[in-house]
């Protein structure tokens, strides 16, 4: 595979960050961090987040390091918060949807399949994804499901 891979993720909880190493790590891909600039943490921080979700607000994240034009896929990872994407993730592509050469989508949901966020993503990309997938709860706990399903996106994106 000589594909230049990168994936850039957001986690609040760490279920996201756990998908985004995994999926690098079989890639050997570079990995990135988005930050969000808005404090999420706690009950209030909690609730501030489901709300500029679910009305699709943007905010404002910390600056990145990688520059997406440097890769040929560029695989994003999400929490679904509010039946959507978070806020930080839609800064990211909105910000460089037009370095975007291919994307791939993953999210993690407590119970949320990832097929409606992931076309809410494509159309702020501009571009429709090569692969997309999404794991739940259950799937996060199964260590058998989750790396079937994982292998999967793997096997679809290379």
């Amino acid at each position: 595979m000589n594909k230049k891979i990168l994936v850039v993720y957001y986690s609040r909880s760490g279920n996201t960050e756990r998908v985004a190493k995994d999926i690098a790590a079989r890639l050997n891909a570079d990995i990135e961090k988005i930050t969000d600039n808005k404090d999420r943490s706690g009950f209030f921080g909690y609730m501030s987040a489901g709300k500029a979700a679910a009305f699709e607000k943007p905010t404002t994240i910390g600056a990145m390091q990688k520059d997406p034009a440097d890769y040929d896929l560029t695989i994003m990872g999400t929490p679904t918060w509010s039946w959507n994407m978070t806020p930080a993730i839609r800064t990211y592509i909105t910000m460089y949807k037009d370095k975007l050469k291919k994307v791939a989508f993953f999210t993690t949901a407590g119970g949320t399949k990832p097929d409606k966020i992931v076309v809410k993503m494509e159309l702020l990309a501009g571009k429709k994804s090569v692969a997309f997938t999404g794991f739940n709860r259950g799937e996060l706990k199964n260590e058998k499901v989750y790396n079937e399903k994982l292998n999967a996106f793997i096997e679809t994106v290379k």
